[in-house]
């Protein structure tokens, strides 16, 4: 029976107080260390992959606002060009269009006043 108690009190003590991990527990552990290095690595890079691309796109955004800024008068100007060309042909179409009503106002005066006289004449006929 105290043979028992001693190997009883032996294997609880090695339990408490932990065994050297097997070979299998090392290899297991330095496959873990392994992986958690690796995936430290991969994030690191994709977290510098994705610190470039911000950069990159803010550098593109910042060309691109210059290069709106720059050209932004010469468009306008081209715009103005534009509409005061379009404000010529209005006026130029709008007198045409006013100098033919004139013209064809005066044919309907003249042909009103000798409508107007041809009849007067018939009338001054009639009456002598």
């Amino acid at each position: 029976m105290r043979f028992m108690t001693s190997i009883l009190t032996l294997a609880l003590g090695l339990a408490f107080v932990g065994c050297d991990d097997s070979i299998y527990d090392q290899q297991a552990d330095q496959v873990r260390d392994a992986a958690q290095e690796q995936a430290a690595d991969i994030r690191d890079s994709a977290d510098a992959v994705a610190e470039n691309t911000r950069e990159s796109a803010e550098q593109m955004a910042d060309n691109l606002e210059q290069r709106y800024e720059s050209a932004k008068p010469a468009v306008e100007d081209a715009a103005e060009e534009k509409a005061d060309a379009i404000e010529a042909w209005g006026e130029e179409k709008a007198d045409a269009v006013e100098a033919n009503a004139e013209n064809k106002a005066d044919q309907v005066e003249v042909e009103g006043e000798e409508t107007a006289d041809a009849l007067e004449e018939i009338d001054d006929e009639s009456v002598e």
